[in-house]
């Protein structure tokens, strides 16, 4: 065993609060926690850019998938008189979404893993609950944890909401979602709805726990392979048909010239977040409206911002994780603003600051407001004052999360260690991503990349 000559400092008193990691499950929507709350922040201007999506909208066939559970609810409750109210519909579904996970399981033999081109949510329920065989399947098996929220409905309901497939505030699809739902299984004109309906409609009896894996000349596996997630790639017709309504009829005014602008730097071989940002302010790919390039500079000063400010709070995190867990202030600020670091603030405060759509931040009712005066009291502060102010808010953006203080806290002159066990300081920051994989997953599955 080597013994290290590091000193030991006792604590005047121990840390308020301990925790601890655990591997996330593979349905989790959590990432490891983002200290300055950046992550967030970074989201909000990827919905300036892109309001109708979130960053669990990725995929295209998922909103038809959606579409037709709710479509499907409402005909069970008229089949089989249920009740006509929201709870109902999210009890119908939720057979309908496990129904329908079962399905891909089967079309794929059983095997899917995480990053698949058909891993849905609740992967992991539904592979539990598959088995190979003839034998009738579960209905009423757990698929996912808090299904209404982490599953399709929960990721998807707010966006076909604002693209106005369903009313607002209800579960009941829209007239506008009329083509994509008769084109679910296939073209109209290949006449296989009726059947593919009826099997469906089998799976939301809810007298019945088990679905048969074959019914009315169909069988489990030919409704997964005609409804999974990779299920729409060739399919031009419905491609197009999401492509009107998620794109073309997006009606914030930047998602369509955005994303015809990621299709262009991506045939040239651009995906980088800010090379592909930096591409678009500069002109590379055509011209952009004035409106669309405002929100573009805003997402680049941001996103330099934001990486620099994370690597500050990484290197003085570290200093005092590599230091006992108790360090010196002095020392480290400077390891947190070192001269050649120190010289780059100044410049990225006032750039953000210039930026015109920066003051949608100050409009959010989380972590916004405190981001813009943290920027302002940066701006031509000294090393000491910065991680000051930087750790100052840390801990205003942690009891806003859990009612906790900070990772880190001052006593007589030194920082001493609170949360142990993040691990974000020994990697370097990335520039944020801002939706723009999710588009890019979107445009993929609508044939719009090649």
């Amino acid at each position: 065993m080597t013994i290290t000559s590091q000193t030991l400092v006792p604590l005047s008193r121990p840390p308020k609060e301990l925790f601890w990691s655990a591997q996330l499950e593979l349905d989790s929507d959590f990432t490891a926690e983002d200290p300055l709350a950046l992550d967030y922040l970074g989201q909000q201007v990827g919905n300036w850019m892109f309001r109708g999506f979130t960053t669990r909208t990725s995929r295209a066939q998922y909103y038809a998938v959606v579409l037709y559970g709710l479509h499907l609810a409402d005909v069970a409750i008229g089949t089989y008189g249920y009740r006509s109210d929201d709870k109902t519909r999210t009890q119908l579904f939720e057979r309908w979404e496990r129904f329908w996970s079962l399905a891909t399981l089967e079309s794929r033999d059983g095997v899917l893993e995480r990053g698949d081109k058909d891993a849905m949510r609740g992967v992991r329920g539904a592979t539990r609950e598959w088995s190979v065989g003839e034998k009738p399947l579960r209905l009423d098996f757990p698929l996912i944890s808090r299904q209404l929220e982490l599953g399709g409905l929960g990721a998807y309901l707010t966006s076909l909401r604002e693209y106005g497939l369903v009313f607002p505030a209800t579960m009941r699809v829209t007239p506008a979602a009329h083509a994509i739902l008769t084109s679910f299984w296939s073209e109209p004109k290949q006449r296989v709805t009726q059947r593919y309906e009826e099997y469906a409609l089998l799976a939301l009896d809810l007298e019945k726990t088990r679905i048969p894996r074959k019914f009315s000349g169909l069988s489990l596996r030919k409704i997964g392979e005609s409804s999974r997630l990779s299920s729409i790639v060739g399919r031009s017709e419905q491609q197009e048909r999401l492509w009107n309504v998620l794109f073309a009829g997006a009606r914030d005014g930047s998602t369509l010239p955005l994303a015809l602008q990621l299709i262009l730097a991506t045939d040239e071989g651009v995906d980088e977040p800010e090379a592909l940002l930096e591409g678009i302010f500069a002109g590379r790919w055509g011209k952009v409206d004035v409106s669309s390039m405002e929100k573009v500079r805003v997402a680049i000063v941001f996103g330099r911002l934001a990486r620099f400010l994370l690597g500050c709070f990484d290197r003085a995190y570290g200093f005092v994780d590599q230091h006992g867990w108790v360090a010196d202030v002095d020392e480290v600020a400077k390891a947190a603003f070192p001269d050649s670091e120190l010289a780059k603030l100044l410049p990225l405060c006032d750039a953000l600051h210039a930026a015109k759509d920066s003051l949608r931040f100050g409009k959010l009712v989380f972590h916004g407001p405190e981001f813009l005066s943290l920027v302002t009291k940066l701006g031509g502060s000294n090393r000491n004052a910065c991680l000051e102010h930087l750790l100052m808010y840390h801990r205003v953006v942690q009891k806003s999360r859990r009612g906790s203080g900070s990772w880190i806290r001052q006593e007589q002159g030194k920082l001493v260690m609170q949360v142990a066990g993040y691990n974000g300081y020994k990697a370097q920051p990335d520039f944020p991503g801002f939706k723009l994989g999710v588009v890019r997953q979107l445009l993929a599955d609508l044939g719009k990349l090649t």
